[in-house]
Parts: C-alpha cells; structure tokens; sequence
C-alpha cells in the first residue's frame, strides 16, 4: 500500500477528458462493475484486468470514505494472469502416457498407441484446467494508485508495456478516459506545449558533453559508423526526446558540483544531493554500463573516466528539500521514473487513519511539485538563449571531473 504507507514508486500518467465526481455514486458503481472477484475463472494466456479499491488485491469497497481523498482516489489496478510451467505440463501428460502403456505383443516392452497419446494429452490438460480453476498458477499483480484529479495526473509503479496497456483498457472500459505515461521527452513536450513552444520541442537534439568513447572507430556490421557528434542513446527508441531526462540528471549533478545544490524554481529554492545511487550508461551504445552504490558515488575516479568517455547517467540517488522538508529517493532520467521515495515523518503523529494518509499525500504532492519544478526549470534553460554558455560550462566540469577535487577510489 505505498500511497498508504511506506516507500512510494511510481511513473506519472496523464489522463484526458472529465474527471469524475468524487461525490457522486456513478464513479462508484462503474468501478465496482470493473472490478475482479476474488478467484473468477481465467485461462491460460488471457489477461483480466480490475479496479481495486487500493488496500489490497480483494478490497471492492468504493465509497468515498475508503477512496476519496481530497481532491483525488487511492485505487488499485489488478491484472490476472495464468502461467503454468512448462515442466508441470510435461509431468502430467507423461504420467498419463506411462499409465496407458501396454505391453508389446512380441514381449520385447511397452509401446502407447496413437489414440492413448492423444487421450494422456487430453487428461494433462482437463487435470491442469482443474487445478487453474481452483485458483492455481494464478499470477495476480496489484498496484496501488493514486489518481489527482484537479491535475489530470495518475501517479503508479507500472512500468512494464503491457502494464501499461492494461490501464489505458481499464480507463477507457470503465470510465470513458484515455491515460498516458509521461516520460520525460512528453513531459518536456506538456511544458513547451503550455506556452506555445511546440516547435522548439521538435528542434532539441542531443548533444555531446564530452569525447566519445574509443570504440566510435569501429565499424558496424551493416559498415556504418557512429557519429562523435550525435549521441545515440539506445534506450531512448521509443521516444528520442526522452534524452532530456538523462541530460536533466546531468544538469543536476552539475548544479551540486557549481552550485551547491541550490536551485531556484518558479515556486521557491530546492536544495538537492545525490548520492548511494549513480547507473551511467554510454550514449552512444558502445561501451556498456557501470553502477555504483555506496556513498559519494559521482565522486569516484571510476565514474569521471567513465563519463569523460562517453557515458551518461541513467539513475542516480536524489535527496530533495524544499518548504523545509526533505525527501530520499532513486530517479530514472528518461522516464522520470521515481523510486523508493521515503516521506518525512510528520512532527506530530496524526489523529487519525485517514488524517496520516492525507498528511502522506500531502508530502508526495509536495515532493512531486517540487521534482517537476526543477525539471521545468531545466527544460526552460535547455530552450533559452543561454543553453550554449551552460553547455560550455558542462563540457568544462566534465573534462575536470577527478582533477577539480579528491576522488575517492573505490571499487564496487
């Protein structure tokens, strides 16, 4: 239950269309109509996708009182699936075949005729149908979710494609919505698109912000070569603006190093550090990847050669402060993926269940707020005039690392 309690992950979806009324009954009944029993029959390679009411994979108790918080809903998605291991399968239909075999009429063994074989598979199968309907090899998921309304925002750790998939079915089936996930290219797209700015969205390219890795010379198979001026990175295929997530993490760490983590936002100063956490991957998909964990991670030998040959960040450990609270938490650049966020404790134990869970969200609101300050902050100077200064001055720590100040070496 992360929205309830303990550490929150979560990808942010956009939602379109109207909200519903959380104090009407038809939000209610249309998620009560989408929702899944506790063991309703399924088949092997069918997927049931259901609401719940967030507590727990059976928990169908909607009410505004159970899931209306504020000016949202804490839910829960639910995807059923059944997987029956291969090797359970060929159990049964040998044992079937071993309890048809007869023996051969010259007295040299046991032999199975073609009709007892077709008839062992039939009885694996009805044996495992049998088993799947009392409720084995069911591989249920439960994810919690909290759904903002006034910001058209659903917040969930779903990250896998057909996760997500799952969702915009279950909105559209259910509610009439289409939702999609916010990574960082689309998010960087909502920003501009707010101010007409849609063109300079369609013009940002990534850049190099240091020298590209040794092995640019080699050849690949089809006899291209890669080119030292354009970074690649492979895991941005699907959306190539999503390069600005891994440039924003670089734009973060550079603000720790210049300017002591301190960064002004349209809503006030936050104060970040990263730390425990740093994945680096090479932007041209040559070199592969290094992770480090432990403390003062950017501040290692290791990672200043890895990132003067070409190597960009993908995650990093994120401490946040801002309106004097301070968050921990991992984030993935180039989805803006969140994980592992622990919330401050409240300065005086709330009175109740629901005040703790609304003191929670207050917090996650907070911190979010906060995190997509920074992240617009960014996408404005990436946009401005003054890009190519700071660029310049990117490039210049990048070539410094390990030389401005101590590195620690330490293997990991």
């Amino acid at each position: 239950m992360p929205f309830r309690s303990g550490a929150i992950s979560y990808r942010r979806f956009a939602v379109s269309g109207e909200a519903p009324n959380l104090l009407k009954s038809e939000f209610y009944d249309a998620l009560r109509e989408n929702a899944l029993g506790e063991l309703e029959p399924i088949k092997p390679g069918e997927t049931h996708v259901g609401w719940t009411a967030g507590r727990h994979l059976f928990d169908r108790s909607f009410d505004y009182e159970r899931v209306g918080f504020g000016g949202g809903a804490l839910l829960g998605l639910r995807i059923d699936t059944v997987r029956v291991p291969p090797e359970i399968k060929k159990a049964y239909v040998a044992m079937a075949e071993e309890a048809r075999l007869e023996p051969s009429k010259d007295g040299t063994g046991a032999y199975l005729s073609r009709t007892a074989k077709k008839e062992a598979r039939e009885d694996a199968l009805r044996r495992i149908d049998e088993e799947i309907s009392e409720g084995r090899y069911r591989r249920p998921k439960h994810t919690p979710l909290f759904w903002d309304f006034a910001a058209s925002t659903v917040y969930g750790a779903i990250s896998a494609d057909t996760e997500v998939q799952a969702l915009r079915r279950l909105f559209i089936d259910s509610l009439d919505l289409a939702v999609a996930p916010r990574t960082a290219g689309t998010t960087a797209l909502d920003i501009l698109a707010a101010k007409g700015r849609t063109s300079d969205y369609d013009d940002l390219r990534a850049e190099p912000l240091s020298s590209a890795p040794p092995e640019i010379e080699l050849a690949r198979e089809d006899g291209s070569r890669a080119s030292a001026e354009r970074p690649e990175l492979p895991w941005t295929s699907n959306e190539p603006q999503d390069f600005l997530g891994n440039l924003f993490l670089f734009w973060l760490w550079w603000q720790c190093d210049a300017c002591e983590g301190l960064v002004e936002t349209a809503s006030g100063e936050v104060a970040i550090a990263i730390d425990r956490v740093l994945d680096l991957e090479c932007a041209w998909g040559l070199s592969g990847r290094t992770s480090l964990r432990g403390d003062a991670p950017t501040r290692r030998a290791e990672t200043a050669r890895a990132v003067q040959l070409g190597k960009w960040p993908r995650k990093i450990g994120l401490t946040l402060s801002s309106f004097g609270r301070v968050w921990e938490c991992s984030l993935q650049g180039d989805r803006l993926e969140v994980s592992g966020l622990k919330l401050p404790k409240p300065e005086e134990k709330p009175q109740s269940l629901r005040l703790a869970i609304e003191e929670r969200l207050d917090s996650f609101a907070t911190f979010d707020a906060a995190l997509m300050g920074l992240y617009r902050s960014f996408i404005e100077e990436r946009t401005s005039r003054a890009w190519e200064s700071r660029r310049a001055e990117m490039r210049a720590w990048i070539a410094d690392l390990g030389a401005t100040r101590k590195m620690v070496a330490v293997g990991v």
